[in-house]
């Protein structure tokens, strides 16, 4: 198979992010002329056009744009595999890896890390920081040991098993100048008729369960007028006045200013339960470790 090469992804990922043959080139500390060379031979052993060029500008095509996601992502995974042998050369010569969200990383999830990093020197713990639906992808087909993957899932594939490891409250976010905002708690249903931004059923698909079966208590059915993959965007969208959000209470360290959190009112206040899913025939001694690891350090919090 006339596979690419590295260079030739090199070459292809410059001119995408920079869309620019001249500066790509300078990136790359290359002359025009063998960067463009590079670039063709890619195109032509991928039987496809990978960019819309002229004298004016540099455009991807649509099989363009999807190649630049898993070519990106084969650079970044060779570079990994460079590392993960720099260290086991240094000592480190197992590995655990991790998959966690990162706007609901905080003080308890580091604190399992560097408990762990104690008693496992000799490990490399290589950490991802990936939504909730692409953790079930890495960790079914085998490409992460251990997700954090936020929502506890209800219904789980047979090799996999969850630990329930933390809970923590789910909060009203409001723009500060919301005529709600100076209450002390409010009652979703008072909140029936506003706009709403959510994380995407896609990025946290237990999570948007959860949060239908909320407002369908509450007799209501919300109205979604943005969804993103990403917390702070939606926290960013609740500043500027887009919509309200429900979220857990983590997060409301990500922005200091413009949103105001409140409580939800309610006999039995809605929780998020963090799951750590991990399969059920761990890997290695390690997987089996980390996993004690965190249950003692879950008891004593």
């Amino acid at each position: 198979m006339n596979r690419p090469s590295v260079i030739e992804l090199e070459c292809f990922v410059a001119v995408a992010e920079e869309l620019n043959f001249s500066k790509a080139a300078r990136r790359m500390n290359l002359t025009q002329p063998p960067l463009s060379r590079h670039v063709r031979s890619l195109e032509e052993k991928l039987g496809s056009r990978l960019f819309d060029r002229n004298t004016r500008s540099v455009a991807l095509t649509p099989a363009g744009a999807m190649f630049l996601r898993d070519a990106s992502v084969i650079l970044v995974a060779l570079d990994s595999a460079a590392e993960s042998v720099r260290r086991a050369d240094m000592g480190e010569t197992s590995r655990l890896r991790i998959a966690f969200v990162g706007a609901l990383l905080d003080e308890s999830f580091v604190r399992v890390i560097q408990e762990f990093r104690k008693s496992h020197q000799h490990c490399q713990v290589h950490l991802s920081d990936l939504p909730p639906g692409g953790q079930m992808e890495r960790i079914e087909d085998g490409a992460v040991d251990i997700a954090f993957v936020g929502a506890r899932s209800r219904r789980l594939p047979r090799n996999l098993r969850s630990f329930l490891w933390k809970r923590e409250s789910l909060l009203v976010a409001l723009p500060e100048d919301h005529s709600l905002a100076s209450l002390g708690a409010v009652r979703l249903k008072e909140l029936s008729d506003s706009p709403w931004v959510m994380v995407s059923r896609r990025a946290a698909p237990e999570f948007r369960l959860q949060f239908d079966e909320l407002c369908r208590e509450q007799g209501f059915k919300p109205r979604i007028v943005e969804e993103t993959d990403r917390v702070p965007a939606v926290l960013t969208m609740v500043a500027a006045g887009q919509g309200i959000s429900l979220l857990p209470s983590g997060v409301s360290h990500l922005l200091s200013a413009g949103v105001r959190f409140l409580p939800v009112s309610a006999r039995k206040r809605p929780m998020l339960e963090h799951a750590c899913l991990y399969r059920a025939s761990p890997d290695s001694e390690e997987v089996t470790d980390f996993l004690s690891t965190l249950r003692k350090v879950s008891r004593a919090a």
